[in-house]
């Protein structure tokens, strides 16, 4: 064999073995795996509520260009999923009343119907939601989105766990893409994301 293969061949085995041990460094326990920041994204008829890390709700998470996002996501309904979660963030979550009352503030009353009813229903026929996270302005299923959606049904047993880069600035809209009944087109958060 020449020298020339040997050399060759040792530079793509060590290669290689940098990549691979690239990989694993980042995940070793004890690490954040490159994560920057974890957000718990919880849906509920007709809304979304967002809590970091420490159990604290927010309004609007704010990012660096190039920081690594883990979102947690899980429907309120959810009971097993939802008894996975830390107990802070478990904690942090309004009860049935005070998120119909969130919906009350910010969803338009039915022209012919009962909110409460509505929102009864809604729960009864349509237990299930999704999240999306997409530039905010965009039609559903625009280019450009952010997290492709991801389903919540009432019936998970765990949290689905994505972890995204935040690649682009902007302001990025959290919202359900399964229709869950009368408040449906409301169930967002416009610029619950903000990447500077």
């Amino acid at each position: 064999m020449s020298p020339t293969v040997q050399r060759r061949e040792f530079l793509t085995a060590l290669g290689a073995g940098i990549a691979g041990l690239a990989g694993c460094v980042g995940n070793l326990p004890g690490t954040s795996g490159g994560v920057d920041r974890t957000i718990y994204v919880g849906a509920y008829h007709w809304g979304f509520i967002i809590v970091d890390e420490s159990g604290e709700e927010q309004d609007r998470i704010s990012l660096q260009r190039n920081d690594v996002l883990r979102v947690v996501s899980f429907n309120t309904l959810a009971s097993q999923a939802v008894q996975s979660l830390p107990a802070s963030i478990r904690d942090a979550l309004p009860d049935h009343e005070a998120l119909e009352e969130r919906n009350e503030e910010r969803i338009p009353a039915p022209a012919d119907g009962d909110f409460h009813e509505l929102l009864e229903e809604a729960n009864e026929q349509y237990p299930d939601h999704s999240l999306a996270i997409m530039p905010s302005g965009q039609v559903h299923m625009g280019g450009g989105m952010m997290m492709h959606p991801v389903a919540l049904p009432q019936n998970a047993t765990r949290s689905i766990v994505r972890q995204l880069g935040a690649t682009q600035r902007g302001d990025y809209t959290l919202s359900c893409l399964t229709y869950c009944g009368y408040g449906h087109p409301y169930m967002e958060i416009d610029g619950g994301i903000v990447i500077t």
